[in-house]
């Protein structure tokens, strides 16, 4: 989730509408049209969307892209994410819940089953931090996932340190 953090800082670039492809979005709705409305209305240029790199793929801005075309514009501001698909995804979900329209609950309860399975190694906490639920759901969720994702015997945490689920197995504590 580093590359999350620092996504901010990443030079604003302008790159043509037509070469993007669309989202592996966390919202399973799809696009909301009247959003869509109101952001191509405002009168102020829209905030940098965020693409993966490597796919060329939107990773947050979908609505953003949709009001661009709909304004006529063919070129649009873009931050680059580099980073594997998985990382992509938890950058989108992160996105969703911080600004903009947000995730439904169930989109991110959704999100949380999916960073389980593609982030086992991560706490409930992590999880949770980046799907906006409680740490209680998502310990919920992963139990209902247990046998999809491999076995664990230690997890990350915000704070970067691998701990070990079963605290009987030891206090070590390791930064990552």
């Amino acid at each position: 989730m580093e590359g999350h953090r620092n996504i901010d800082r990443e030079p604003v670039v302008y790159v043509e509408i037509s070469k993007l492809a669309g989202a592996d979005s966390p919202r399973t709705s799809g696009e909301d049209a009247e959003h869509v409305e109101v952001l191509a209305a405002a009168q102020t240029e829209l905030p940098p969307i965020i693409v993966h790199r490597a796919t060329m793929r939107v990773i947050d801005g979908l609505h953003r892209l949709k009001a661009a075309k709909l304004r006529g514009a063919d070129r649009i501001p873009v931050r680059f994410f580099d980073g594997d698909e998985a990382d992509a995804f938890v950058v989108a979900v992160k996105s969703n819940i911080s600004h903009g329209l947000p995730l439904s609950l169930a989109d991110r309860k959704r999100a949380a089953e999916r960073i389980i399975k593609s982030h086992p190694q991560w706490s409930d906490r992590m999880v949770a931090s980046v799907t906006g639920i409680a740490p209680g759901t998502v310990a919920d969720i992963r139990r209902r996932t247990a046998g999809t994702v491999p076995p664990q015997t230690v997890r990350i945490g915000q704070d970067g340190r691998a701990r070990p689920i079963n605290g009987s197995e030891g206090a070590g504590w390791r930064r990552n």
